[in-house]
């Protein structure tokens, strides 16, 4: 670790930051990454639903239907393949599994651990293969609709590239959003027990849209919010709240929130920070108004996205960020929010919610539990800008 990055970690921090670091750290990654998808590719068996989905997206992504011949080399898309036998399925073959398919999900283990990747339909069976960890990231979970599967191949063939990830379009990953007020949660449907913590938070309003997985999990979190932000534009949303599905609303979130809502519409804004992660030294307080009850704090600047309102110019700034300006220069989609020129952010003190220690990051591979320094830090840090902007120096430092 750099010298600068250990003194930053200290300065903002203190010892937790390091202990955090220690006691929860990224995962561990295979270099194996998504294998590409050859240009063309076999189908293997048949579903009288599943099989014309798959031939569709496989022609959006540029892909020829040919027969298997003697060619080694081709991408084979295997559907209820029989995994009973002694056959091993290299890393050519795509295993499709229906929720009508019967199979004994141990045998996977045997078969199946070298494969392209698998996408399963029945969630249950997905949750299972999850926990036994086959296949790593190269599980897919397609559980549900026709649509649902549809949604799933798109994610699928954007991961491996054979289509641009900079060119995804959002229309084949979520509906179009209707009204001028949208409420979404980000969520990689492979990542159950983050989807199924946040269905437990009772922001039932929000509605769930599938992220992107990529070999970098922050890039793929980028594309997603990407996403959802040039859906909005395309619609008439002027508003919208976007959360991960790692966020833990306030016990009186549901009331602040109306609180907050009233105050943005009286006020010029386009950022509204629910929880700001890294409250750095170049954060300046531009003011502070009381109002129903909360503190209201104007920012120059914000990091952080597990829950954020936006206006149609934020949602601007976030639709274009993309991998060749902004992932080749490892720049997460959290900090190109916070380089935004003219950036007007408010939060309120206290954040109006937390993200839950118990589950693990999605885009890093550590427990989140590791954030708690940082998110404690933060709080503490924007308190004292508080007080010693109210003691009548607005510029006051840290």
């Amino acid at each position: 670790m750099p010298i600068s990055r250990i003194s930053q970690i200290y300065e903002h921090e203190g010892m937790a930051g390091f202990y955090s670091r220690i006691r929860y750290p990224k995962a561990r990654r295979l270099p194996q990454g998504y294998r590409s998808v050859s240009e063309d590719v076999v189908i293997i068996g048949d579903d009288l639903t599943l099989v014309p989905v798959l031939a569709e997206m496989l022609a959006h992504a540029g892909r020829d239907v040919v027969g298997w011949g003697n060619r080694d080399d081709l991408t084979r898309f295997h559907f209820d393949p029989d995994i009973s036998g002694a056959r091993r399925f290299d890393r050519n073959d795509v295993l499709i599994f229906s929720a009508a398919a019967q199979y004994h999900v141990g045998q996977l283990r045997i078969v199946a651990e070298e494969c392209h990747a698998i996408i399963e339909t029945s969630d249950a069976r997905f949750r299972t293969i999850s926990e036994m960890r086959i296949a790593g990231d190269r599980l897919f979970n397609a559980a549900g609709s026709p649509d649902e599967f549809r949604r799933t191949l798109y994610r699928f063939f954007v991961a491996t590239g054979a289509i641009e990830p900079d060119l995804a379009y959002w229309r084949y990953l979520m509906p179009a959003p209707e009204g001028a007020e949208a409420r979404f949660c980000l969520s990689l449907p492979e990542t159950p027990e983050r989807r199924d913590a946040f269905r437990s938070t009772g922001l039932g309003d929000f509605r769930v849209v599938d992220g992107l997985v990529m070999n970098e999990g922050w890039i793929g979190a980028a594309l997603g919010f990407r996403s959802i932000a040039e859906a909005c534009l395309a619609t008439n949303v002027q508003t919208a709240m976007i959360c991960e599905d790692d966020v833990q609303p306030a016990p009186d979130f549901a009331s602040r929130l109306r609180v907050v809502m009233d105050y943005l519409g009286q006020t010029e804004w386009d950022v509204f920070s629910g929880l700001s992660s890294h409250v750095g030294p170049e954060y300046r307080i531009e003011r502070i108004e009381r109002f129903g009850g909360e503190t209201f704090v104007h920012l120059n600047r914000t990091t952080g996205m597990v829950f954020n309102i936006y206006n149609r110019r934020a949602l601007a700034h976030l639709a274009n960020w993309s991998i060749a300006r902004h992932g080749a220069a490892s720049i997460t989609i959290d900090r190109h929010l916070e380089e935004m020129p003219g950036l007007r952010v408010v939060t309120t003190l206290p954040f109006l919610v937390d993200h839950s220690d118990e589950l693990s990051s999605a885009a890093w591979g550590f427990q989140n539990r590791r954030y708690r320094s940082l998110l404690t830090a933060s709080s503490q840090r924007l308190g004292r800008l508080v007080e010693g902007a109210e003691a009548g120096s607005i510029r006051a430092t840290i």
